[in-house]
């Protein structure tokens, strides 16, 4: 027994390595060169819609504001409330604007499937014409809003013909909490969505390095020509798992070493999570999804790609299951005592390091997002004490995760929304007022 907790100890220590490996990696990269372009792809935003009459008309109107030269097509996934209603009056004045209808039985089965039946569609009628290599895909949430330079972003990336995706950086804006005490546990999961997507970002750039940045669902970009030929091999481009996303980025990859995918940092907001179960239903959904992409490891090691590539993926896929055995670790550590059973001696100044270091990696991450925003120092004891209250939320999700995943039952959650276009108005107005300020805050 004492072998196996010894074993069990060493992997949590591992983990813990790789983990400080990871974070001073993503806080030494360099904000990357962006490339610019004011012309050449088509861009075609993809929007799966399901009950989103709060947010469908806001997000238009902001795609129609900072990328008129873009066309929208509406997946309506059978929606209940008046999703469809919405879009088909903005078609009416806007021909770039299309509506498709999913029905019963196929609907509500999941956003990849959504995606794939869109894009055969389309595909089947010349929606694209005869150069899919000038056009890209925008996937693009219902509740999604892109800025200014976005479209100036994805027209420079997908320049190189050998780009075929690209993912902007995905933020969360601080809408939908409620006013005072009540609104607190809100308030500090949005900050703390927010955080770990700025965090998110800046790994991103050393993904950067090995051609693969990940694909994180909203904003993600893929190139037509590409999407069109894994149909044609009879391979959804969007796979059939719970984090399609991600396992995209990996099929991506898997099709020829050649093949870049491009981080953006133009932002792409959309709504967070406002209260623990919501948070904790999609998180299990994240979590599962991860698990489900197991299978991608072998044919990742088999196939010619930068170690930058491998090791990163290998890390994300093999996360849930190694987060497991690092909760063993620290879970048993109480029994250990009590029954008498050994594993890794560790000495109190090491203990002490385990325990400091993360905390000076987060407190980093704060001090330059704080930075990022133009918010005041006072920020700084809200953040590391809404930290527990994040880290319970995920660490919840994880055993009904793993009993989802063992039990085979797989669930799509659907994310509730609220209209926040105007809370998102005053945020930005309120964002351009303080001192120093004279646009929405850059990317760091």
């Amino acid at each position: 027994m004492t072998e196996v907790l010894k074993i069990i100890d060493v992997i949590g220590l591992l983990l813990f390595c790789l983990y400080i490996v990871q974070q001073t990696a993503a806080a030494i990269q360099r904000r990357p060169r962006v490339r610019t372009a004011t012309s050449g792809v088509q861009l075609n935003f993809l929007i799966p819609a399901l009950n989103e009459a709060q947010v469908i008309g806001a997000t238009l109107d902001n795609l129609r504001r900072t990328v008129p030269g873009s066309r929208i097509v509406v997946i309506d996934d059978a929606s209940d409330d008046q999703t469809a209603q919405i879009v088909l009056r903005a078609a009416q004045g806007d021909p770039a604007i299309r509506l498709l209808q999913r029905q019963y039985p196929e609907a509500r089965q999941n956003k990849g499937r959504a995606m794939n039946w869109a894009v055969r569609r389309l595909l089947r009628d010349g929606f694209f014409g005869d150069r899919p290599d000038q056009q890209v895909i925008v996937v693009l949430d219902a509740d999604g809003r892109v800025q200014e330079d976005f479209a100036g972003q994805v027209r420079g990336a997908f320049a190189d013909p050998n780009v075929m995706a690209a993912q902007a950086w995905m933020r969360f804006r601080q809408t939908g909490a409620r006013p005072g005490i009540a609104g607190l546990i809100s308030r500090m999961l949005l900050f703390q969505q927010d955080l770990e997507a700025f965090i998110t970002g800046h790994i991103q750039r050393y993904r950067m390095r090995g051609g693969t940045a990940s694909l994180t669902g909203n904003g993600q970009c893929m190139r037509v020509s590409y999407v069109a030929q894994q149909l044609e091999a009879g391979t959804d481009p969007w796979p059939e798992v719970l984090l399609e996303d991600f396992a995209s980025a990996v099929e991506i990859r898997l099709h020829s070493p050649e093949h870049r995918i491009v981080y953006l940092p133009t932002h792409i907001s959309q709504q967070g999570m406002v209260d623990l179960p919501s948070f904790i239903r999609q998180r299990v959904r994240w979590t599962q999804g991860a698990m489900e992409c197991l299978p991608y490891l072998r044919r990742l090691w088999q196939t010619p790609a930068s170690w930058t590539t491998r090791l990163d993926f290998s890390y994300f896929i093999l996360g849930p299951w190694l987060n497991l055995l690092l909760i063993m670790s620290f879970a048993s550590q109480g029994l250990r005592r009590v029954f008498g059973g050994q594993g890794l001696t560790i000495t109190p100044e090491v203990g002490l390091l385990l325990t400091v270091l993360p905390l000076i990696m987060q407190l980093n991450w704060v001090l330059r997002y704080i930075h990022e925003r133009r918010l005041p120092l006072g920020y700084i004891p809200f953040a590391m004490i809404s930290l527990p209250v994040y880290s319970f939320a995920l660490l919840s999700s994880l055993p009904k995760a793993y009993f989802n995943h063992f039990t085979g039952r797989r669930g799509w959650y659907k994310s509730v929304r609220h209209d926040d276009a105007a809370p998102e108005a005053a945020e930005r107005h309120a964002e351009s007022q303080r001192p120093g300020t004279t646009a929405p805050a850059a990317s760091d």
